[in-house]
């Protein structure tokens, strides 16, 4: 560690082998490749002068296993990493150099989103053109209303077990969905309003289903209910299109 900030962020120096490594954290810009280019022609054979300018952050996130780990991905600087990536992939026996990273630990999707943001200074015009940008503004609002405990987050970084969410399969299932996605934010406000009416209606009916014998699922019908929080029960969550197009009409 080189540097402690007033924000709780970290200045260190790892490889550029361990950069590289690293994975692109998944609200990123997609990745430009004419910018990256720009950035290869610019330095030349100088690789080395790519030993700055990024960011890393760090969540806990559940392995195979269900313990706990910390995970770090790359939220800043993918472009400049890409351009190094291609370089070792394109050389032989080339040796590390060290770069510096600006590493932040968060607790949660959205505050990595806000991370992101605060970072990158991102405009609102931007949200329009990258489809990242506008499904973590989604993201950030579910979490929002549902990540109300922080001791005990509803929707959880990367995989987990339900009746808990994972912010990854959220998405996903939002990628797929990004045709209905809306740059507007009341449109926004009102897909979350219908998400947490469904949240309510089936919370209702597992309330229902388990006062029935053989009823299916059970138990975890009954944990959903102890957490009020049903909208992982349906691995697909087809919801996420449901009220999208309700949204729509």
């Amino acid at each position: 560690m080189l540097h402690l900030y007033n924000d709780g962020s970290v200045l260190k120096i790892i490889t550029s082998r361990e950069l590289v490594n690293i994975p692109i954290w998944k609200g990123q810009r997609i990745l430009d490749s004419e910018h990256a280019n720009i950035i290869k022609s610019s330095i030349g054979e100088n690789i080395k002068m790519l030993d700055s300018g990024y960011s890393i952050i760090k969540y806990k996130e559940e392995n195979a296993d269900g313990k706990l780990v910390l995970s770090s991905y790359l939220i800043d600087g993918q472009h400049r990493a890409s351009v190094i990536r291609d370089f070792y992939s394109s050389t032989i026996c080339e040796p590390d150099f060290n770069v510096t990273v600006t590493e932040y630990t968060v607790d949660s999707e959205s505050d990595a989103i806000e991370y992101f943001n605060k970072i990158n200074n991102v405009k609102a015009q931007q949200w329009k053109m990258d489809p990242n940008l506008l499904i973590n503004k989604y993201i950030h609002e579910i979490e929002k209303a549902f990540n109300t405990n922080k001791k005990c987050l509803l929707i959880r970084p990367t995989s987990t077990t339900r009746p808990y969410m994972s912010s990854s399969t959220l998405r996903e299932v939002l990628k797929e969905n990004k045709h209905h996605l809306k740059n507007n934010k009341s449109d926004v406000e009102k897909f979350v309003d219908m998400v947490k009416q469904h949240n309510i209606t089936l919370i209702n009916e597992f309330t229902l289903a388990i006062s029935q014998p053989n009823s299916k699922d059970s138990t975890l019908k009954e944990r959903a209910i102890g957490v009020n929080f049903a909208l992982a029960y349906h691995t697909k969550m087809k919801w996420v299109y449901d009220c999208l197009i309700k949204v729509e009409k």
